[in-house]
């Protein structure tokens, strides 16, 4: 048995023990029933509320209950029960622990504390479900029940008492050290890494030597379009295929895509205005570029430069050759961005033409470029190139003018115009003469 499984076979007798690290009270209950029901279904909300009324009575762990208690209370199969617990799991609600000891198997869930309605409201993930599955007028029927209660705002000096006021202090006092673990269900993001393992356990339909196939593309699309592990498991199961359960790499992309609309991604400071010939970058553009570069995904950065700074519309065959950038995984996020930016801007390209971008991110990975600097330098380099060699080549195609000698001149300035005229005279005559006789010769 492993948790990556896609169904989960047990047996009724199977031990069941129950932990929860705060009170679930009656108000928390009732925010399950009214948030978390219309997409986790009643049958998961009963699940849920029969664990909870269960939880005092489960502290002896050599009298054990088994799953029969839960399928005989609510009148379910096996199967749906393992349906309904992953819901649960899904949202947040539950977590599941599977271990062997010498009795058998058993399961311990762990009931969590659901979200409070303003965290609820705020986590796009859970509200998002809650308006797709209960409609506008519902949705905003429940925010208004958990918003403000009573009038807006109350006007006037605040008077009340301070603690000290009131209380004495007491510094004597020894207090029992108990800490409390408080946890509410929350869906798990890191955002500081890519968690690959903490993503294959959320994509179903496919094996886990599938989604170990894909990992170079997958990691590339969280790069590129900065989405998390949750959001993108989301897209990949919809991917996978039914008859083959293989992730269809064509279809992440365009959903991910449609998930992503056109958009203004960046708020940094602007950067210039391309001119029609290519500046050198000021330090102070620079600097923008650098900071754009390092925190805007690459898809959303290539949106900007498209988009705002070109006035033009975004190409599928743009968008594959960026991807195609990051899943190769050696040119980082911030160098890609400094290239799209480089071909676009710098050299006035109307789109990204495969076989340039190529060409120049082969280079950049011979040279060795990691970072938005390295990427500038290089570019600098470049230009600097290019200009010499189209000096040399200027130089070479003109005709280099007769250098007259130094001396030559001062003795030709010497010579009036009438002597000059007089001496190409003579000589013309001279030379008529000699060819008469020639002609009489022969």
């Amino acid at each position: 048995m492993t948790k990556n499984d896609e169904t989960i076979e047990f047996h009724p007798s199977a031990g069941v023990f129950l932990k929860s690290d705060h009170l679930i009270t009656h108000d928390d209950l009732e925010r399950v029933f009214n948030l978390y029901t219309p997409f986790v279904g009643a049958t998961s909300y009963a699940v849920y509320h029969l664990l909870v009324n269960e939880l005092p009575f489960t502290t002896n762990q050599m009298q054990r209950q088994d799953h029969n208690f839960i399928i005989d209370s609510l009148n379910i199969s096996l199967p749906n029960f393992v349906k309904c617990r992953r819901r649960l799991e899904a949202a947040g609600l539950i977590k599941t622990f599977y271990e062997k000891d010498a009795i058998g198997e058993v399961y311990g869930y762990r009931l969590l504390t659901p979200l409070s309605a303003d965290k609820f409201f705020k986590e796009k993930l859970l509200a998002g479900l809650l308006y797709k599955f209960v409609g506008e007028a519902r949705y905003l029927q429940l925010e208004r029940r958990y918003d403000v209660q009573g009038q807006d705002e109350l006007s006037g000096a605040d008077i009340s008492a301070r603690f000290l006021q009131v209380f004495q202090h007491q510094n004597n006092s020894n207090l029992p050290h108990t800490p409390l673990t408080y946890q509410e269900a929350s869906p798990q993001v890191d955002t500081s890494d890519f968690q690959f393992d903490d993503f294959s356990e959320m994509v179903r339909g496919a094996k886990i030597e599938e989604v170990k196939k894909h990992r170079n593309f997958l990691v590339a699309m969280h790069l590129t379009y900065g989405v998390n592990e949750t959001t993108l498991a989301g897209v990949v199961n919809q991917s996978v295929t039914l008859d083959s359960h293989e992730i269809n790499e064509s279809d992440v992309q365009r959903l991910l895509r449609q998930q992503t609309p056109q958009k203004k991604a960046v708020t940094a400071s602007p950067m210039q205005e391309p001119k029609t010939d290519v500046p050198e970058i000021k330090n102070a553009e620079a600097r923008a570029l650098i900071e754009i570069a390092n925190t805007t995904a690459a898809q959303d950065f290539l949106i900007y430069v498209k988009n705002t700074l070109k006035n033009g519309l975004v190409l599928k065959k743009e968008r594959d050759v960026v991807d195609y950038l990051i899943a190769q995984s050696t040119l980082s996020m911030p160098v890609v961005n400094v290239l799209v930016h480089y071909v676009l801007i710098g050299l006035q390209n109307e789109s990204l033409q495969p076989a340039l971008v190529t060409t120049i991110a082969d280079s950049w990975t011979q040279n060795r470029v990691d970072s938005p600097e390295k990427a500038l330098i290089q570019i600098q380099q470049h230009q600097k190139a290019n200009q010499e060699r189209q000096e040399k080549r200027f130089t070479r195609g003109n005709k280099q003018e007769k250098v007259t000698p130094k001396f030559v001149k001062q003795k030709d300035a010497g010579i009036d115009t009438k002597n000059e005229e007089s001496l190409q005279d003579g000589t013309v005559a001279a030379a008529l003469a000699k060819l008469k006789n020639i002609k009489t010769k022969n």
